[in-house]
């Protein structure tokens, strides 16, 4: 029977009728709670029947897909010990490990795969998302990579390749084969926005600012690459050739609704540089009326989120991980987040992640009242995607400003967790906020000032209830006094992470960016949000007031009347 196997191995024996009998049979076994019998069953029928490695395959890939990985694991074992050298029945058997939480020997098993076909593409995908999953960021990307140069240069395998890379945070591996990317696709407009946006992360604005150009000229409908690309530089001239290509788009007829969202938005920056206030907001109140309308913000919905935390209870905090300290710095965005963690990140023991969004999607998950043990999985979870596998420091940022809706969460899950909460005046944090376009419905109230000042009551009720319930360590930092007095603040910050200030000679870490490359336009630490540019320019104090120019312009500023909340009192 093994002989007739082995010597037809592809063959595929038993009728469809017969698979189909054979396969229900086995899934009913299954659903009774009767796996191991019900296989027995299965794999005789299989051995009866003389069937090839391909219906072997083909009923690992149907268990697999039916959510069954512990019997397609079995039945993989076996078809495994018939055919030993099959790279497909051992990539599907890591598949199965995987999903049965065995990742330690899935690891194992599509390295192997890998090891005894190069060319053989599903498994280092496979086991890229696998490390991925686990915060392994740099052993994931290192795994793309590897596929990515072994394998015939596909665009599909290019805009994969670079689309991995800025998913793990890594700018500068992505930016090293940008170039070589681009000498094979010189006018494919979406890899050009791609990697126009990468060069722009790492300040490299003059490639990103080609990039772009190029990008919008030759598809129109690229519609991020018209707002990045207004933020490549500052606007110092009104001849500026992206000052005319932003305003040739607003008579263009031909745009999608994105595409001519974006080039509004990135005209309104660019017209705001150049102190072109009426404009500017005649161009931005435009643009944000016609936001709102494409992207609606539920404020309803919003006061049922503050209302449920208000009411729910504080879960009872984890034992503390003294091995890392985990750092969020919250706040209304444009408050500042972005300016402190850049001056955070210059300490060697300090790692900024940027903006993660796992907390938000943690308490989505969790619900209002997690028992302990999926709590503890969840800060494992949360914990591995700040440490990764880069070069281990004492404390880890994460900088997204609305992480301030769960702090409830953050506290139970991280009793050692310091707490930076970023104050600005709300009508410079609404004009900012007003002057953006954003890509996620989470910013949706950012189009209307009344709406921001919605938002931002509804912020300052939680800021409030977290300060009377919360024994945790918060640290309270105006954007006006850092900006003012830069060096007692950032000293200031520092003693609150229990760390040394620097000497001044410190370079600050690259923990993405392991051997960046030489020269004045070399990657620096990635910025993707959109204070990238100012971020790069150091620390200065003409956003502070900004408001009061367009008050004349804008007065629904001026009916914001939202304090933000002190947590000392």
């Amino acid at each position: 029977m093994r002989a007739a196997a082995a010597s037809n191995p592809f063959r595929m024996s038993l009728s469809s009728e017969q698979y189909a009998v054979a396969m229900a049979d086995l899934r009913r076994g299954i659903g009774l709670g009767q796996s191991a019998p019900a296989l027995r069953q299965f794999l005789g029928r299989l051995e009866v029947g003389k069937a090839g490695i391909q219906q072997w395959v083909r009923s690992a890939e149907d268990l697999l897909r039916s959510n069954h990985p512990v019997p397609a694991g079995m039945l993989l074992e076996a078809g495994l010990n018939r055919w030993a050298t099959s790279t497909t029945l051992r990539y599907l058997y890591g598949v199965a490990l995987r999903l049965s939480g065995h990742l330690r020997e899935a690891e194992q098993t599509f390295r192997e795969v890998i090891a005894a076909e190069p060319s053989h593409a599903d498994a280092p995908l496979a086991l890229a998302f696998m490390l991925r999953e686990q915060g392994r960021l740099g052993a994931a990307s290192e795994t793309v990579l590897a596929l990515w140069r072994r394998h015939a240069r596909t665009r599909m395998g290019d805009a994969r390749t670079l689309r991995f890379l800025q998913e793990c945070q890594r700018s500068a591996e992505a930016e090293e084969i940008s170039q070589s990317i681009l000498d094979g696709n010189p006018r494919d407009a979406e890899l050009l926005s791609m990697t126009g946006e990468i060069s722009l992360t790492l300040g490299r604005f003059g490639s990103a600012r080609r990039r772009l150009r190029l990008a919008v000229e030759i598809d129109p409908q690229q519609a991020a690459a018209w707002l990045r690309l207004a933020h490549t530089h500052k606007f110092t001239r009104g001849d500026d050739p992206d000052l005319q290509l932003l305003e040739e788009a607003q008579q263009r007829t031909d745009l999608q609704e994105s595409a001519a969202l974006c080039a509004a938005f990135g005209l309104g920056k660019a017209l705001d540089d150049l102190a072109e206030r009426e404009r500017a907001a005649q161009v931005l109140r435009k643009a944000n009326a016609r936001s709102r309308l494409a992207f609606p913000w539920d404020q309803h919905g919003w006061q049922r989120f503050v209302e449920v935390q208000l009411r729910t209870r504080v879960p009872l905090p984890l034992p503390v991980d003294e091995r890392i300290i985990p750092v969020f710095v919250v706040g209304l965005p444009r408050s500042g987040t972005t300016l402190v963690a850049s001056q955070l990140a210059k300490h060697p023991d300090v790692c900024n992640r940027s903006e993660l969004n796992w907390i938000a999607a943690l308490a989505a998950q969790l619900g209002p009242s997690p028992g302990t043990g999926a709590l503890s999985t969840a800060a494992h979870l949360y914990r591995s995607q700040l440490r990764q596998d880069d070069t281990p420091v004492r404390c880890y940022i994460d900088k997204n400003p609305l992480n301030f809706r769960h702090l409830g969460l953050i506290a139970a899950m991280f009793p050692n967790a310091r707490i930076i909460h970023c104050r600005r005046d709300l009508r410079d944090t609404a004009l900012s906020l007003w002057s953006q376009h954003f890509a996620h419905d989470e910013m949706n109230w950012a189009y209307d000032f009344a709406d921001i000042g919605a938002y931002a009551r509804g912020y300052q009720t939680l800021m409030q209830h977290w300060r009377k319930v919360l024994p945790i360590r918060v640290l309270e930092l105006d954007y006006e006094s850092l900006v003012a007095n830069t060096a007692a603040n950032v000293a200031r910050l520092f003693t609150f992470l229990g760390l040394q200030p620097p000497p001044a000679s410190a370079a600050p870490p690259a923990a993405a960016d392991k051997k960046p490359p030489r020269g004045p336009d070399a990657p620096r630490d990635a910025i993707a949000t959109a204070s990238v540019w100012q971020a790069r320019q150091g620390v200065y104090g003409s956003s502070v007031g900004r408001w009061k120019a367009y008050a004349p312009l804008l007065p629904e500023m001026e009916k914001l009347g939202v304090e933000i909340p002190k947590w000392g009192g």
